[in-house]
C-alpha cells in the first residue's frame, strides 16, 4: 500500500516541506492513500484541502500585495510594521530568511510548492473511488488542474522563473531528479496555460448555488486567470527586459527572453476577449448600484450613487461585476477548511477611522492604515489633476472653507476648512478615500431617508483622528458596516468576500493589450477603458482629453495611450491587491517606490499647521532592481544546487 509520506520524502531535498507537516493537511488524519480516496465524501474532503492553500488576500500583513506595496497603503503603527509585509515595503527582504517565503512556506508564506504536491496527489488518485457521478468527478478534477496552475502562476508572479511540479515524484527518484531547475518564464507560461485549458471543458460556465459554493472555480474564473499569465508573459519585466538577459541556469539555458515579441501581446489580448466574453455569457457585467435593491431604502441622489457604484462594487456580496472572491465555501460546514474563509471584519479594522469620542473606549476602529494617493485620482473632469486646464493645480495645497456654492455638501462638511485638492475630484476620489472634514458614510451613520451623512472626518492632531493618517481607506469599508455613534457597542465589520478578479480588471487590461498590438490606439482600444470610466459619469478618453487636457492629443498617441491605461488601473483597482502585481510587471517599480512618503503634519491642530508635508522616510527607501522577483534561501539554494539565485540576489 502506498503512503502520502512516500511521496512527500523526496521533497524534503528540495526545502519544501517536512512529512509531519505533509501529514497534517491529510483529510480526517488518513495517511494512506486507498483510505483518503475511499469514497466520494472523503474525496470530497481532499479537494477542499486543495483549496485551503490558496493565499489570503484579507490579511494585509501576510499577503504581498497591500502593505507590500509601498506606494499604496501603508502601517502606521510600530507593531504592526514589523510583520511580513510592511518590512518588505520597507526593504528588508533578504535571503538568509526571506519574507512571506511561499517558496518554502515560511515566514507568513503559505508552502506553494507542497499546494502543488497536493493537488497531483489527488489527480493521481481521483480516479478510485466507485461512489461518485463521473460528471462530478470531472469537475473536480478540472478544478484542482485549475488550482494547480494557479499555484504555479501566483509563485511566478512573485519569482519569475520556477520549476515545474508535473507530477510527484516515486520514492524510487534518483538524487538528480529530486534536483529540480527553475524552467524559463515562457515554459512556465506554456505549463500554466495548458492545465487551464484541460481543466475547462469540465467546469461550470456559473456557480448555480453561491451560497454553497461560492469561490468554487468557474470557466470564467479560469480564463481570467489565463489571460493574466499571458499578460505577465507580454509584460516588460518579462519581454524583452534586457537586465536578465545573462540570467543563465547551469544548463546554459536563458530564463528570461531578452527580445521583445510582439505576438505575446497578441496572444493575450485574444485570451482575454475570450474571457470577457465567456464572462459575459454567465451574466457578468460592470457592477452599478441601484439604492431601491438594498434591505434598507435609501434616497441617495444622483452624487452619492456614483460613489457607492465605486464601494460596493467591492463589498456588494455575489454582485455580477465581480468574477472571482474570496469566499470559500467549503467553510460553510463542508470540509471544515476554514483556511480562505476570513472575515474581513478586521481588515476593515485597520483602515477605519475614528469617528465619535467614544471610539478611543472601544474596540470600535484602529486606524492603523494610511494612504497618500490624494493626486493620484483624477480632477471631475476626469483627467490628470496635474494637465487640467481648468483645474487650479499650482495652488492645491491652499486653504479652501466648503460653501453650499460649491456643490459638495455631500462629499465635504459645509462651513469646514480643508484644502484645494479635496474639490472637484471624480467621484472615485470621494468612493475611496476618507479626507480631512469629508464624510465617511456608513449605515449607522445616515439618517432613515439618506438625507445627511454625519459625521465628517476630523483628523488634525487634538482631534478625533490624533493625526493618525492623512487619509483612510473608504472603500474597503462596506456601507453596512456600523460604528459607534456615540454608544458604546463593538464595531461590527459587514463581512463580503474580497474580490480577486473583477470584470473591469478585464476590461482594462484588454485595453491594454489592444493598445500594445495596434500601431496607434483606434476606437476598439477606447471602448473598454470607457465602460469602466462610464460607471462614475466621466466622459471617455478621447473627449476628456480634448475638452479639458493641456495635452488633448494624448490618448491618440500609443505611449501616451499607455500611459492613460496605466493611470485608469491604479484608479480602479486601487486598494484591491492589484496595484502590487502592475507596478512589477510594467517595471516601473524603481520610479515609484523609491519616491519618500509623505503625509500631513500629524503634529498640527490648526489647519494652516496640518496642511503641511513632512517626510516619513529617513533614510530615503531605494528600490533596487532585484527587488522585482523575490530571493530562495540561500539554505534551499545549498540543498538543491541545480537552483539558481533570483536576478541581483
Amino acid at each position: 500500500m502506498k503512503k502520502i509520506i512516500k511521496i512527500a520524502l523526496p521533497f524534503i531535498f528540495l526545502g519544501i516541506a517536512s512529512c509531519s507537516d505533509f501529514l497534517d493537511v491529510v483529510p480526517d488524519d488518513t495517511p494512506v492513500l486507498d483510505h483518503a480516496f475511499s469514497n466520494r465524501s472523503v474525496m470530497e474532503k481532499f479537494l477542499f484541502s486543495c483549496y485551503a492553500y490558496l493565499p489570503d488576500i484579507t490579511d494585509p500583513f501576510y499577503y504581498p500585495a497591500h502593505f507590500g506595496n509601498r506606494s499604496e497603503l501603508w502601517a502606521i503603527d510600530s507593531r504592526l510594521e514589523n510583520t511580513p509585509a510592511p518590512q518588505i515595503a520597507n526593504g528588508y527582504q533578504n535571503t538568509n530568511n526571506p519574507l512571506l517565503n511561499y517558496w518554502a512556506g515560511k515566514m507568513g508564506g503559505k508552502p506553494m510548492f507542497e499546494a502543488i504536491r497536493h493537488c497531483n496527489i489527488f489527480l493521481e488518485n481521483a480516479h478510485i473511488p466507485k461512489d461518485i457521478d463521473e460528471f462530478e468527478r470531472a469537475r473536480w478534477i478540472a478544478e484542482v488542474k485549475f488550482l494547480k496552475a494557479y499555484y504555479h502562476f501566483f509563485l511566478m508572479q512573485l519569482y519569475g522563473p520556477i520549476p515545474l511540479i508535473k507530477e510527484n515524484l516515486p520514492l524510487s527518484a534518483s538524487p538528480d531528479e529530486v534536483r529540480v531547475f527553475r524552467e524559463p518564464i515562457d515554459e512556465c507560461v506554456e505549463y500554466i496555460v495548458q492545465l487551464i485549458d484541460e481543466a475547462m471543458p469540465d467546469l461550470p460556465l456559473d456557480i448555480p448555488n453561491p451560497l454553497q459554493e461560492d469561490g468554487r472555480i468557474t470557466q470564467p474564473i479560469a480564463l481570467g486567470i489565463k489571460a493574466k499569465a499571458l499578460v505577465w508573459a507580454a509584460s516588460p519585466l518579462f519581454n524583452g527586459n534586457p537586465d536578465y538577459a545573462k540570467w543563465i541556469d547551469s544548463r546554459g539555458k536563458n530564463l528570461v527572453s531578452p527580445t521583445y515579441d510582439v505576438k505575446k501581446w497578441e496572444r493575450a489580448a485574444t485570451a482575454l476577449k475570450n474571457a470577457i466574453d465567456t464572462c459575459h455569457l454567465a451574466g457578468y457585467e460592470l457592477y452599478r448600484f441601484n439604492p431601491l435593491l438594498t434591505q434598507k431604502a435609501y434616497a441617495m441622489n444622483d452624487t452619492l450613487v456614483r460613489t457607492m457604484s465605486v464601494r460596493k462594487a467591492i463589498t456588494e456580496r455575489w454582485n455580477k461585476g465581480i468574477v472571482w472572491s474570496s469566499m470559500d465555501a467549503m467553510a460553510n460546514g463542508k470540509g471544515g477548511t476554514s483556511a480562505f474563509y476570513a472575515s474581513l471584519g478586521n481588515f476593515q479594522r485597520i483602515v477605519f477611522p475614528i469617528m465619535y469620542t467614544t471610539d478611543f473606549n472601544t474596540t470600535v476602529c484602529y486606524s492603523f492604515a494610511a494612504t497618500e494617493m490624494a493626486e493620484l485620482f483624477y480632477s471631475d473632469n476626469g483627467v490628470p489633476i496635474n494637465e487640467d486646464k481648468d483645474w487650479n493645480y499650482p495652488e492645491r495645497y491652499q486653504l479652501r472653507t466648503a460653501t453650499l456654492a460649491d456643490k459638495h455638501e455631500w462629499y465635504i462638511a459645509t462651513g469646514q476648512t480643508t484644502i484645494n485638492l479635496h474639490f472637484n475630484r471624480e467621484p472615485r476620489f470621494y468612493a475611496n478615500l476618507g479626507v480631512d472634514r469629508g464624510f465617511f458614510e456608513i449605515a449607522t451613520s445616515t439618517t432613515d431617508n439618506g438625507a445627511t451623512f454625519t459625521p465628517y472626518l476630523r483628523l488634525r492632531n487634538g482631534e478625533l483622528g490624533l493625526g493618525k493618517p492623512s487619509y483612510s481607506v473608504k472603500k474597503l469599508v462596506a456601507f453596512e458596516t456600523s460604528a459607534s455613534q456615540g454608544e458604546n457597542y463593538p464595531f461590527n465589520g459587514y463581512d463580503y468576500r474580497f474580490p480577486l478578479l473583477r470584470l473591469a480588471d478585464l476590461y482594462l487590461l484588454y485595453s491594454e493589450a489592444l493598445n500594445e498590438v495596434k500601431n496607434q490606439p483606434d476606437e476598439e482600444v477606447y471602448h473598454w477603458i470607457d465602460q469602466v470610466r462610464s460607471i462614475t459619469d466621466l466622459k471617455g478618453v478621447v473627449e476628456a482629453w480634448a475638452d479639458h487636457s493641456a495635452y488633448p492629443d494624448r490618448p491618440k498617441d500609443k505611449r501616451g495611450m499607455r500611459e492613460i491605461i496605466r493611470k485608469e488601473r491604479l484608479i480602479e483597482l486601487s486598494f484591491e491587491g492589484q496595484q502590487f502585481w502592475d507596478i512589477r510587471r510594467w517595471k516601473i517599480a524603481d520610479q515609484v517606490w523609491s519616491k519618500p512618503r509623505m503625509v500631513w503634519n500629524t503634529k498640527g491642530t490648526a489647519p494652516e499647521d496640518y496642511y503641511q508635508f513632512i517626510k516619513v522616510d529617513e533614510p530615503k527607501r531605494v528600490f533596487s532592481t532585484k527587488e522585482y522577483l523575490w530571493p530562495l534561501s540561500i539554505s534551499d539554494l545549498r540543498i538543491n544546487t541545480n537552483l539558481v539565485q533570483s536576478y541581483g540576489w
